[in-house]
């Protein structure tokens, strides 16, 4: 009550953080400023809410995108205006890339200042990185304009920023948030000749293969795959994007694409039909289309855009995975289809690529070490259910397929937009939603320079089950393996990295410098105790880093 008896009224900064609150946001990642500061306020007052600090604003958002894809949920994520907003630029244009949802809270300057120093055009900025741009329009549509954000990121699949402009802030406000409901986004199945023809391609396939996307990687859809499968007889696949959603499947192939094991290659090879539910085939996945020539290709994804983004398919179907598969088993068992026997007997063995190579470690100069040797050690150190977070480099088809995951949100895919330097904060954001499961985070020295040396300090805050493998070659790998290619100097390419692990000691982590094999049994019995960060900076050959 004011002075004079009457009620205080709430003010909008407290109305948007109440709402963001009722919306479910249970984590606000951010970076405050001028425009964000008293909303933030408001936002920690409530005890069942947790707030994690960044050091820069793309970290902020990064770690939204790492807890996003951690647990399915939408990240948020707040910043201030202007220079702010153009530091988390590209952190946007990979949540756009990578389709992943997101409400980034963005401070906007007042409309009437024509000279405040960090005025810019933000909704062409943000336009320009693939996101959506909602305006906080004024105090009586708060609840809306935030609802309105939350639904286009989970429908659009992608970033939507909330400009909140300053002004608007300290205006009395007491609009009272609703509950958020999303709209049922599980599209029916189709009763069209395109579903009738590709159940008489099933029907005639005789070694048929399942693939599963991100897409399709949900429980219920792993459970209607695999009843498709073993009606069908046909053996299990995954994108890199859905890598360990057939785990314990006897016939999972694992990766189809560039990581496949020459086992799987041998069956894609012999296969005479791709059946794909939420995969993009994308030219990873096809290997640039040599996987998938030749064969009838059954696509099936939740969106129309979406079958027309790489391969043509023979037929395209739009629909939910997992009622799509389930309406095919239907179908197929009333129409008393046979199995195409493909997949019957003893499955194909897969071992691990990576623990092979590393059986017989180079012989390389002193003081460095053969990276899948070392990989391989550090992975036998980390408990088997973890989440895998990787920076860009040449090293990272390595790390992926060194550090296996048992379930798709157990990937966090950092690459959608061929940065580097984004992997530590998503490491955050997926170690804060992680609820003190292990995070391993792989990056070349020269991405964590990039980004990650900063944030060392926010995992060290919040104490984070974080594991930071550094695999440092003192270069940039790419640019090397160029000059190197045509037999020029890669001197330009050679960047003198410093002592990672000693930086990490000073900023409050545990640290461990492995140069020899003596070296990573250190590293490996940190793993085994740790207790908050760790950073295992592994010195590597520059001319010895295998790209796969």
């Amino acid at each position: 009550m004011s002075a004079n008896g009457r009620t205080t009224s709430r003010v909008v900064h407290e109305v948007v953080a109440e709402t963001l609150i009722a919306y479910g946001t249970e984590c606000l990642f951010g970076l405050i400023g001028d425009a964000n500061l008293f909303m933030v306020d408001s936002f920690v007052k409530n005890k069942d809410v947790r707030y994690i600090a960044a050091t820069h604003e793309a970290s902020a958002v990064l770690m939204a995108l790492g807890y996003a894809q951690r647990t399915g949920r939408i990240g948020v994520a707040t910043i201030t205006h202007g220079p702010a907003l153009t530091n988390a630029i590209t952190a946007l244009a990979e949540g756009a890339k990578g389709s992943i949802p997101l409400v980034l809270v963005c401070g906007d300057t007042p409309p009437d200042n024509l000279q405040h120093l960090q005025k810019i055009n933000q909704r062409e900025l943000i336009a320009a990185a693939g996101a959506g741009f909602i305006e906080l329009r004024k105090r009586e549509t708060v609840a809306e304009d935030i609802a309105t954000a939350f639904r286009k990121a989970q429908l659009e699949r992608r970033p939507i920023v909330l400009n909140m402009r300053v002004d608007l802030q300290w205006e009395p406000c007491d609009v009272v948030p609703t509950k958020l409901r999303m709209p049922e986004t599980r599209a029916l199945v189709p009763a069209s000749e395109d579903l009738d023809e590709a159940l008489g391609i099933i029907a005639g396939a005789r070694r048929p293969i399942i693939l599963a996307g991100r897409g399709a990687a949900s429980a219920d859809a792993r459970e209607a795959l695999v009843k498709l499968a073993r009606q069908i007889e046909a053996p299990l696949a995954t994108t890199l994007k859905a890598s360990g959603l057939f785990e314990g499947e006897p016939w999972n192939l694992g990766v189809f694409g560039g990581l496949s094991h020459p086992a799987t290659v041998d069956l894609i090879v012999q296969s005479d039909c791709i059946i794909a539910f939420g995969a993009s085939l994308s030219r990873h996945t096809t290997e640039q289309g040599s996987f998938v020539r030749g064969k009838r290709i059954i696509q099936i994804m939740s969106r129309p855009t979406d079958l027309a983004s790489n391969v043509v398919p023979t037929i395209g179907l739009v629909g939910d995975a997992a009622l799509m598969a389930n309406a095919m088993c239907d179908m197929l068992q009333a129409a008393d289809i046979e199995p195409s026997g493909f997949a019957v007997g003893e499955p194909p063995q897969r071992d691990s690529i990576i623990e092979q190579a590393a059986s017989k470690p180079k012989a390389l100069p002193t003081g460095v070490v053969d990276i899948d040797f070392a990989l391989a050690r550090l992975n036998n150190a980390t408990p088997p259910i973890r989440t895998l977070v990787t920076d860009l480099g040449r090293f990272v088809t390595t790390a992926w397929l060194a550090f296996p995951v048992t379930a798709p949100e157990n990937l966090i895919h950092t690459v959608n937009f061929g940065a580097i330097g984004l992997g530590l904060s998503q490491a955050i954001g997926a170690a804060i939603a992680s609820a003190g499961e292990p995070v391993v985070m792989v990056a070349g020295d020269g991405g964590f320079m990039l980004g990650g040396l900063s944030e060392i300090s926010t995992a060290v805050r919040e104490n984070l089950a974080l594991i930071i493998i550094v695999c440092n070659d003192n270069s940039y790998g790419a640019e090397h393996i160029q000059f190197t290619n045509r037999s020029m100097n890669p001197e330009l390419s050679m960047i003198g990295s410093p002592d990672f692990a000693a930086i990490a000691k000073a900023m409050g982590a545990a640290g461990v410098t492995v140069r020899s094999e003596a070296d990573l049994d250190v590293a490996c019995h940190a793993i085994s105790n740790l207790s908050g960060p760790l950073l295992i900076d592994l010195k590597l050959d520059a001319n010895h880093i295998p790209m796969r």
